[in-house]
């Protein structure tokens, strides 16, 4: 063989080749590795407590705090906890008292105490979102409102979108065979999940209109939490598609860089996110190498408010006050949305909507039909140069 058939078969072994590397994480495995995001601070003013006090919390605090993303500061400056004695606070100076009031409401049993800091790590509604986020494609949490016939339209405009995304999984670059699971927060539940509420960047008190946050990963919010009307189908699937998308896409890394909402992610999440992914994705290289993707650039800030990536799937807008959903069956009934509330987490109340079957878009052929097509263009010019090279040497 000579050098120029060496070379031209080593183009053609690189073609093949590139569109796997291209592939390698999608929006959603970006969404289990930690990219080094500023932790939750828990402040607590320790001087106006006792110090056999202020050592229950210290230790209450190392135990459940333990795997999670919130750092426990027992001995916080007096402005800090000026407004209540202990409080949650985020990297953009948002916070949320755990305890109103002065030092003197402060719990000082210590069964009281570990109650309170697991409270900060966690919740059911949180264990049930990291158990879904890992088996399926990304969850969405309805926070229900005070108006039902309002949250009745909402469910079924998120069941809508679940089951015309559903019919786009197969197309997209990492397929998932588990379409997106809706999670209802009743309004009982809600006091019991303020951490949760606050960390999605949501007023923790309950409110007239439905609320929705979208959820993926171990726990990362997808653009800000939409509201009552803002909650369209078109606008939760271009969305939900854009978690899809392969990482290296076009997009504005803002898209990928959403808070985690507070809470603990243990090794046995750690490893069953490496199995379901194929990747660990607590592995040195992958977090450089998954930072160094997500946080490259600034991106177009003016394509934060809508996520161009899914606009080519030619959707329509329609207001869940006047959209023309036609309730029938649909995919997403399959999959009924998890109610948490104060009777059981059984299902909440069915009435999915089944949309026109949304097209998929031409470039979202399956990656192995891709890769087949390159393969044989490759073995076609492979075997060319060889008939080329076989006549010209006899």
């Amino acid at each position: 063989m000579n050098g120029r058939f060496r070379k031209a078969l080593w183009i053609a072994a690189m073609s093949l080749a590139l569109p796997v590397l291209a592939c390698r994480y999608s929006v959603r495995d970006t969404g289990f590795v930690d990219i080094g995001a500023v932790p939750y601070r828990l402040s607590l003013a320790a001087a106006a407590l006792p110090e056999s006090v202020a050592a229950r919390y210290r230790q209450a605090a190392a135990a459940a705090l333990l795997d999670s993303n919130v750092e426990f500061h027992p001995d916080a400056p007096e402005q800090e906890t000026a407004a209540a004695p202990l409080a949650l606070s985020d990297a953009f100076g948002r916070s949320l008292a755990l305890i109103p009031g002065g030092s003197g409401d402060l719990p000082r049993a210590q069964a009281d105490i570990i109650s309170l800091m697991e409270s900060v790590a966690t919740s059911p509604a949180r264990v049930r979102i990291q158990a879904e986020s890992l088996r399926s494609f990304a969850v969405l949490v309805l926070i229900e409102g005070r108006d039902e016939a309002a949250n009745q339209r909402v469910l079924q405009t998120l069941q809508s979108a679940v089951s015309a995304i559903e019919r786009l999984l197969p197309g997209m670059p990492k397929p998932v065979s588990v379409p997106p699971q809706v999670i209802s927060l009743t309004l009982p539940s809600q006091a019991a999940e303020r951490v949760l509420l606050w960390g999605l960047g949501l007023d923790p008190g309950p409110a007239n209109d439905p609320r929705l946050a979208i959820v993926y990963g171990r726990g990362r919010r997808l653009g800000m939490p939409l509201e009552g009307p803002a909650i369209t189908r078109t606008g939760v699937q271009e969305r939900l598609v854009l978690i899809g998308q392969d990482c290296e896409c076009d997009l504005d890394r803002a898209w990928l860089q959403g808070p985690v909402i507070p809470g603990r992610w243990d090794r046995s999440l750690q490893e069953t996110a490496a199995r379901a992914l194929g990747f660990d994705p607590e592995n040195p290289r992958v977090r450089s190498e998954v930072s160094r993707i997500v946080l490259r650039g600034e991106g177009d800030r003016s394509r934060q408010q809508r996520p161009t990536t899914a606009l080519a799937l030619g959707y329509t807008e329609e207001s869940i006050e006047t959209g023309n959903d036609a309730p029938g069956d649909s995919a997403a009934d399959a999959n009924p949305p998890i109610a948490i509330g104060p009777a059981s987490g059984g299902p909440s109340a069915p009435g999915g909507a089944a949309p026109d079957a949304a097209p998929a878009p031409a470039s979202a052929a399956p990656l192995w039909l891709a890769v087949l097509g390159v393969f044989a263009v490759a073995l076609g010019f492979g075997l060319w140069q060889f008939r080329r090279h076989t006549a010209r040497h006899g």
